[in-house]
């Protein structure tokens, strides 16, 4: 079974708030890339776990098969404003190989 929309985000939320970067390690792979902020699996679950940024609602998603899942997800930033992220994941034997996203500030 592979990895959700969903599943992917609340790992990023779990991993931001409590700091648990367990169940976001579990979704990625050894390899992994987030492609649009040039870091590897190390720096991205090191991010992860200090971030200020905050997952504050529900993760939507749009599209989901066996190679792809994507999907949109608001976040809180230092400033107290909301950004809007859209982001694409690349999907190898269930888990995250690669990941894209854009992130738009709202206009509040």
């Amino acid at each position: 079974m592979s990895v959700s929309w969903k599943e992917f985000v609340d790992g990023f939320r779990v991993g931001s708030d409590p700091g648990n970067i367990e169940p976001l390690s579990a979704l990625i792979t050894d390899d992994f890339e987030w492609a649009t902020s040039e870091v590897d699996r190390a720096a991205t679950l090191s991010w992860t776990s200090t971030t200020s940024f905050r997952i504050n609602e529900n993760a939507e998603t749009l599209y989901k098969n066996d190679t792809v899942i994507a999907g949109t997800h608001p976040v809180l930033v230092d400033q107290g404003r909301q950004n809007l992220v859209m982001g694409i994941a690349r999907l190898r034997e269930g888990k995250i190989y690669r990941y894209d996203r854009m992130r738009k500030l709202s206009g509040t």
